[in-house]
């Protein structure tokens, strides 16, 4: 063979492995304890987002560690007050807002493609957090403030959840923050628990009492909202007042005899200031071709499938207190 065509043969199957070879990683200049992110690309800018992104990727790997940690935590241990029985519908989401603050430890390049490193150190991983903690903060002392200064019984109830949520995704933040080394300016716990102390001394006062007119629908309707609410039937002498009516209409329809409750409920105070009426989008129905007593049975067996249940139970919720522990 011609030594020329030697030669050639061999510069073409040594650029061909010259391109076949991956770009070797960058010399690893991370300290121990930052974060790092290795990226590649067909040039520098490329790589580097893609080393933005992997560093992100850690960020947020240990994020999700740290809350899975307090979590289990929260299940472990039933009087745990991260949680106080509301589940916080927030999650930590990572996301690399402060990119200029990754380090560039390294670049090589390799063929046709680029190889850089960064690193970030925990304190400015943490600055997004930290950040998201005081908004946090401002939120809690908003939430308590009207928990702590409203009697308004809903009020109350919807700013003291606010605030157990809010105090919730704090703490998850604090966990985090401090398994990083990282300490915060910030702090929630002194108002949390000023605003849990100021709500259990209103649960304490707060009852629910039921006032009826002691028929036959009166009895089935408390009977089954007393089985998912706590009230007692006696005199109001502090906390909400459930005023009950049910008033029975019998009439001949074009299907026949018709039978029908007709319920409402005025959610009350003990001193009497009226808060809200309830009504049955759909009266409760019994019906019979010729007979009034078919047509009453039909109804009583009706009433206690009645939709209006469901959402009374669901909208008087709102108004009990939700005491803590």
């Amino acid at each position: 063979m011609p030594a020329i065509l030697l030669a050639l043969i061999i510069l073409i199957l040594t650029g061909c492995a010259s391109k076949s070879v991956p770009p070797a990683e960058p010399v690893a200049e991370c300290q121990p304890d930052e974060f790092r992110g290795l990226g590649i690309g067909v040039n520098e800018n490329e790589a580097l987002s893609e080393a933005h992104s992997a560093l992100s990727r850690q960020i947020s790997s240990s994020v999700n560690v740290t809350i899975e940690r307090v979590v289990s935590q929260q299940v472990s241990n039933g009087k745990e007050d991260l949680n106080s029985g509301y589940e916080s519908k927030t999650v930590i989401e990572s996301s690399l807002s402060n990119a200029q603050d990754a380090r560039v430890a390294s670049k090589k390049r390799s063929g046709d493609k680029t190889s850089v490193l960064v690193c970030m150190s925990k304190a400015d991983a943490a600055k997004g957090f930290i950040e998201r903690q005081r908004k946090l903060a401002d939120s809690l002392s908003l939430a308590s403030n009207t928990a702590m200064s409203t009697e308004h019984p809903k009020q109350k109830n919807a700013a003291w959840h606010k605030t157990q949520t809010l105090y919730n995704d704090f703490v998850k933040i604090q966990y985090l923050l401090d398994g990083w080394g990282v300490k915060s300016p910030y702090a929630a716990s002194d108002i949390y628990a000023k605003t849990k102390e100021n709500y259990k001394s209103y649960c304490q006062n707060m009852k629910v009492f039921w006032q009826d007119t002691g028929n036959e629908c009166s009895n089935v309707v408390f009977a089954i909202l007393s089985q998912k609410i706590k009230m007692e039937k006696s005199d109001c002498t502090g906390g909400l007042n459930m005023k009950f009516h049910c008033a029975e209409k019998c009439k001949n329809s074009a299907y026949g005899v018709e039978c029908a409750y007709d319920p409402s409920l005025s959610i009350e105070s003990c001193g009497g200031e009226s808060y809200l009426l309830l009504k049955a989008g759909e009266p409760a129905k019994g019906i019979d071709v010729s007979h009034e007593s078919k047509a009453r049975d039909k109804l009583a067996d009706n009433l206690p499938k009645a939709a209006f249940l469901n959402e009374w139970e669901k909208e008087i919720k709102e108004w009990v207190p939700k005491c803590a522990d």
